[in-house]
């Protein structure tokens, strides 16, 4: 059983708004990140997926990276937990993902980094994960080609965690493009994405 999140955009600003309700609505970002890992406890989830753009940028300011690791610090889990860099906050060597940022350094041990492109993780004897991070703002590579294909023998539940677009429109550049069927072409039994922010039917069902 998991839980797929993506896109809290962290420390995003409204500068068209009061600054009171400025204040408010950023702040209920970091709020409502509580309630989402409340829900994973009393649902007893095997695994948080949270799949791309958790900050709104790759360097926040300390209140967010600050405001999440104390979140993240209070639980006692023996679930994983994994943050993938997204296309707003990608892994580069100043992010907060980069090992020696005080906001990595400080994760307990149940939350994991997706920092490698050949990330996998095995889950139990019969799942596994496989994720790839964004190292850049933009870009036009399919991140979830570096998902290694399903082999013959091979029957466990595969789950993939890639930041990406969907949408496919004739002239339009797409920022880390996911295919129409990569899922089924990576033999994929889930693929969690992050950066689409409304509902989407990509394939029929």
């Amino acid at each position: 059983k998991l839980l797929h999140t993506a896109d809290w955009h962290l420390g995003r600003r409204f500068p068209s708004m009061p600054r009171d309700g400025e204040i408010r609505l950023t702040r209920a970002r970091l709020e409502v990140i509580g309630r989402i890992l409340d829900l994973a406890e009393s649902r007893q989830v095997d695994a948080v997926l949270c799949a791309g753009d958790l900050f709104d940028e790759s360097v926040p300011d300390t209140e967010w990276w600050r405001g999440l690791l104390d979140e993240l610090s209070r639980r006692r889990w023996t679930r994983p937990l994994f943050l993938l860099p997204g296309n707003h906050d990608p892994l580069t060597t100043r992010s907060v993902y980069d090992a020696s940022h005080p906001f990595r350094k400080g994760l307990p041990a149940y939350v994991h980094v997706v920092d490698r492109d050949d990330y996998v993780f095995e889950l139990n004897d019969g799942a596994v994960l496989y994720g790839v991070p964004c190292r850049s703002e933009a870009g036009q590579s399919a991140l979830i080609d570096a998902i290694p294909r399903r082999e013959a023998d091979d029957d466990r539940l595969r789950i993939g965690l890639v930041h990406g677009q969907t949408f496919d429109i004739d002239g339009h550049q797409t920022n880390f493009p996911i295919p129409k069927g990569a899922a089924a072409d990576r033999g994929l039994d889930y693929l969690a994405i992050g950066d689409t922010h409304s509902f989407r039917d990509v394939e029929p069902h």
